[in-house]
């Protein structure tokens, strides 16, 4: 299982975290994780579906899109939409 530690954000909040997390699975699976992982049901804060935005490289990724085949690498910063 191939890894990178990224930069994890929720649009319009002020979470942010460095985490290492696997980049050969989709956006629908690593949404699911990062959401409870985050705590996100727990504080109230609702993400509108499996869309991430991300920078280095600079892509929108959604549902069954896997991390590893657009470049998301060590440095990448994602934000839950």
């Amino acid at each position: 299982m191939e890894k990178a530690i990224v930069t994890v954000g929720v649009d319009g909040t002020s979470i942010e975290r460095d985490l290492e997390i696997p980049i050969d699975i989709s956006v629908k699976e690593i949404c699911a994780v990062l959401s409870k992982a985050l705590n996100l049901e727990e504080n109230k804060i609702n993400i509108t579906g499996y869309y991430l935005k991300a920078e280095n490289p600079i892509c929108f990724l959604k549902g069954n899109d896997i991390l590893k085949k657009f470049n998301v690498s060590d440095g990448t910063k994602i934000s839950l939409v």
